[in-house]
């Protein structure tokens, strides 16, 4: 017989499950958890890849939504069963644990290998779904490349990157916290979702089948069993609404300041070269009536040197309309001012 738990032995030690204060119900999923726990295939039990398959079943309804609300800015419950779930995601995240594992050491490898599977079981499912319901559930049609609208190349990298992500990053994290949840509990929450997920999956197939009364008595069962998704969906499409407002004045406040600072910047840079070029034309000036340029008149500027200053100055006083910049002590040369030192020392001495 197979050993129990500790927690399915009575206190006095004795491991009959007759006398177990547990119910017959608790009994038996005691029964079939153990099982599941010790039937492996690869490197994970039943038991998580159950658990992985309805977690990321979850967290791919989630994506979905969110992605919906981004690109059409309301709600829509893109799942196939009523209850918040795409059972797609949740059985390809299981597919690449079991095949990507192994590989987890070579990164390319995990890359390439989850652009293959993800991108066949896309087609696949996209194909399976078209020819049983006659309806597309998503449409590549517009993309470049894609293969019956099913596929294409973007997403098919797309699920690479997010595979990367996947192995990496997000499930060493769960694989954690389901180690910390008790067993008894984690066979208790998976039966439950077990049991949501056949019933959600037979009445959805029924509707689908269905005709007449019939199908009028079976959409109000599951428009029922959609209420709870949708209300889980409506609150996360508002939140992401919020998020994606608040976003959009973030980045709109920074384009503008943005434009601000290089509106600022531009005006600094053609301050300093109009301080710089009045500076410069003051001392073309002073080199123009000195004795040495007329001794060496190599040192005389060219004339298209000077033009270019003066067309610097005259630019910035056109634009700011003959105004001096704010703080500048820059100031005309009086004729005095401007005379060579040579020629005002002459003049001081003829005074004497």
């Amino acid at each position: 017989m197979e050993a129990l738990p500790p927690y399915a032995k009575q206190k006095k030690g004795k491991a009959s499950l007759c006398s177990c204060p547990l119910s017959a119900l608790h009994a038996a999923l005691l029964i079939i958890g153990i099982k599941m726990t010790r039937i492996f295939l690869g490197s994970f039990s039943l038991y998580e890849l159950f658990a992985y398959f309805f977690l990321y079943s979850f967290l791919g309804w989630c994506c979905e939504v969110i992605f919906a609300t981004l690109k059409t800015g309301k709600f829509v419950n893109r799942g196939f069963l009523n209850g918040p779930v795409c059972p797609i995601y949740g059985t390809g995240v299981a597919l690449l644990l079991l095949c990507l594992t192994p590989l987890k050491e070579y990164p390319w490898a995990v890359f390439f290998v989850s652009v293959i599977l993800c991108s066949a079981l896309e087609f696949l499912t996209g194909f399976l779904l078209e020819k049983i319901f006659h309806k597309k559930w998503w449409d590549y049609s517009d993309r470049k490349f894609n293969i019956g609208g099913f596929i294409c190349p973007e997403m098919s990298l797309l699920w690479g990157i997010a595979a990367i992500a996947v192995l990496y990053g997000i499930q060493p994290t769960f694989a954690a916290l389901l180690g910390h949840i008790p067993l008894l509990a984690g066979y208790i929450i998976l039966g439950i979702c077990a049991a949501a997920f056949m019933i959600d999956l037979v009445f959805t197939l029924l509707q689908i089948s269905a005709l007449g009364k019939r199908l009028k008595e079976l959409q109000k069962i599951n428009a029922a069993l959609r209420l709870g998704s949708d209300a889980l969906g409506s609150a996360l499409s508002h939140a992401t609404a919020k998020s994606a407002e608040k976003i959009g004045e973030i980045r709109q406040n920074g384009s503008e300041k943005l434009e601000n600072l290089k509106e600022t910047g531009a005006h600094a840079i053609e301050t300093l070269r109009y301080r710089n070029a009045k500076r410069t034309d003051v001392l073309y000036d002073k080199i123009e009536k000195s004795r040495l340029a007329k001794a060496f008149p190599a040192l005389l500027p060219s004339e298209k040197r000077r033009e270019k200053v003066r067309k610097t100055i005259q630019d910035w006083q056109k634009k700011q309309g003959g105004n001096e910049p704010a703080g500048s002590t820059d100031k005309t040369a009086t004729p005095e001012q401007s005379k060579p030192q040579d020629e005002q020392g002459s003049d001081s001495s003829e005074k004497r």
